[in-house]
């Protein structure tokens, strides 16, 4: 059945909300909150030289949009007051649950009210079967793009560029999904800091993004799997993305339960070479169970002398073993990062 959302809650408020209907369900482990495990502020070979986080890496490839050639882009672009947008989102079988047999249709549109879309990356089509539609007419700009897409037992996605011009009225400017699955849409004031995601059926889920890729923040993306290994202790790998999109990194680290009781999760980011970059650390909160089991993610960013320098948040279906699970979130890097403004988006 077709589920229909507008979704106006804030991270913080959901995280409030989990906390209180939290439940532990991961082995204890002996790494506490008030260091950082077996993580040490020292290069790494590249991705940690785990093939595992080398192909979700690989997973996501550039889209050479035609829209990018058209002067009327260039000149919306560059216009000053034209706000411009990260926008991701990744549908399907999230957790990569085995269990999952019966494909499921995600074919669908997403379109921004004013303004225009520009597909940067392409996450996961396999090709025969999932598809981009884009707008014929190539000579006008888009406001839109549209796609086939069907997943089993692993899911789809699309980066995205959003160019929303200046109005002269109070226009109210929207950006809605719609696919078979699952109907949602965000408002102008939610793109700051979109960080959601929606459980849709048993199994299947939708999961967004968004950032200012304009703005004075040296901030970003996280994305990938969130398992255990095979002793039963939470593990976490991903990509570190840059404000315009791009992969400049890798992350890794551990989740579970500490003697306290503390719901944590610690680890370390490196950038593309292998070189260093930060400390991760934070609390983890869950609810539901079962392939309804979603949470959602808080913490700090800490440089090579424990200093906190950032933030970072989002959400995440655990995953039973060490290649399934889902997490996607945002980074914040610099003095303006602990902001309210930022915080509580």
């Amino acid at each position: 059945m077709k589920r229909i959302f507008i979704l106006l809650v804030s991270l913080a408020a959901v995280l409030g909300v989990i906390a209180g209907c939290s439940s532990t369900t991961t082995p204890t482990s002996d790494v506490t909150v008030e260091d950082f495990g077996t993580y040490t502020a020292t290069d790494e070979a590249p991705a940690f030289g785990d093939p595992d986080l080398k192909a979700i890496a690989a997973e996501e490839v550039v889209f050479d949009d035609p829209a990018v050639q058209l002067p009327a882009l260039d000149s919306l672009e560059n216009l000053d007051s034209s706000a411009i947008y990260c926008f991701r989102m990744v549908w399907g079988n999230l957790a990569a649950d085995t269990g999952v047999t019966t494909p499921t249709d995600w074919s669908g549109k997403l379109t921004l009210s004013r303004g225009a879309v520009v597909v940067t990356r392409i996450i996961r089509f396999e090709p025969g079967q999932d598809s981009l539609v884009l707008d014929s007419n190539v000579s006008s700009l888009p406001n839109s793009v549209a796609w086939v897409s069907t997943t089993t037992v692993c899911s789809d996605g699309l980066a995205l560029r959003l160019i929303v011009p200046p109005s002269p009225t109070d226009e109210i400017v929207t950006v809605a999904f719609e696919s078979s699955q699952l109907s949602v849409t965000f408002s102008l004031d939610q793109l700051d800091g979109l960080d959601t995601m929606v459980v849709v059926g048993f199994g299947n889920a939708a999961s967004f993004q968004s950032f200012r890729c304009d703005g004075g923040y040296r901030h970003g993306a996280l994305a990938g799997v969130w398992g255990r290994d095979t002793t039963g202790l939470g593990v976490f790998y991903g990509t570190w993305i840059s404000n315009n999109g791009m992969i400049i990194g890798t992350v890794k680290g551990d989740w579970g339960t500490d003697s306290l009781g503390h719901q944590y999760f610690v680890g370390k980011y490196i950038n593309e070479t292998g070189r260093f970059e930060g400390f991760v650390k934070g609390n983890w909160y869950l609810r539901g169970q079962g392939k309804q089991a979603a949470g959602h993610f808080a913490g700090l960013i800490y440089d090579a002398d424990k200093e906190p320098i950032g933030v970072l948040k989002g959400h995440f279906k655990p995953g039973n073993s060490r290649r399934t699970g889902y997490f996607a979130g945002r980074w914040c890097v610099g003095g303006d990062c602990f902001a309210t403004p930022y915080l509580e988006e």
